[in-house]
């Protein structure tokens, strides 16, 4: 599980990246036809911000994976080791059962869209939902990978 994970993440960090750099060239594209050519393109906001909705949500898969979702590490530092670990505990369940939502909702969005188009690419709208479902199920992966072998990997 462990090592599946480590490749989901790799694939995740260079889709995000390849996302994040998406957005920027066609944001930079639409600013510069629209002001030193007077000639917008109607795909660039479209693009960028489905781009958008990807990167985001594969961003948040990323942060469960590296623990790095908003916690309240004020509160918690300050408990005993036991009363920590059942926050850490419940913690986990919610941002799990949050995953399992994403799951199910992303995949309802998806069939209710499964017939139409975006207006300017012609993209399959479904195509943008399935971020929903897809960020949700690699939350999943990584926290349950998080879980099997008891911590950090040593691997």
């Amino acid at each position: 599980m462990k090592r599946v994970n480590r490749i989901l993440v790799a694939a995740e960090t260079v889709a995000a990246g390849a996302l994040v750099i998406t957005v920027g060239v066609v944001v930079l594209l639409q600013v510069l036809m629209r002001y030193l050519f007077a000639t917008p393109n109607p795909w660039s906001e479209e693009l960028s911000r489905f781009a958008f909705i990807w990167v985001s949500l594969l961003g948040a898969s990323l942060a469960v994976e590296r623990r790095a979702h908003f916690g309240f590490d004020q509160v918690t530092k300050k408990l005993a080791p036991r009363p920590r670990r059942a926050v850490e505990r419940f913690a986990w369940a919610v941002v799990l059962a949050f995953s399992l939502v994403l799951i199910a909702t992303g995949i309802a969005l998806m069939e209710l869209t499964l017939g139409e188009r975006s207006a300017a690419l012609n993209l399959p709208v479904a195509l943008v939902y399935a971020a929903a479902p897809v960020s949700g199920l690699l939350m999943a992966i990584h926290l349950l990978a998080g879980r099997s072998g008891g911590g950090e990997e040593t691997d």
